[in-house]
C-alpha cells in the first residue's frame, strides 16, 4: 500500500486507563509531527491536478 510502518500504530488500553491513553496519544502525535506530511496526501494532490492545464482541479 506504500505506507511506512512508522505511520501505522495500534495500542490497547481499557476505559480505566485514561492516563495511559493520554500518554500514548501524546507520543503518537509527536511522532506524526516528526514524520511530516503523508506521502499518500501528496500522491492524492498530484492526482487531483488537471492533466491538461497542470492546475489543481476544483473539488466540491
Amino acid at each position: 500500500m506504500g505506507i511506512e510502518p512508522e505511520r501505522v500504530q495500534m495500542f490497547h488500553c481499557s476505559a480505566a486507563e485514561g492516563q495511559r491513553f493520554q500518554q500514548e496519544v501524546t507520543r503518537i502525535s509527536e511522532e506524526i509531527e516528526k514524520l511530516g506530511s503523508s506521502p499518500l496526501k501528496e500522491s492524492k494532490e498530484k492526482e487531483e491536478m488537471d492533466s491538461n492545464t497542470g492546475k489543481k482541479k476544483k473539488t466540491e
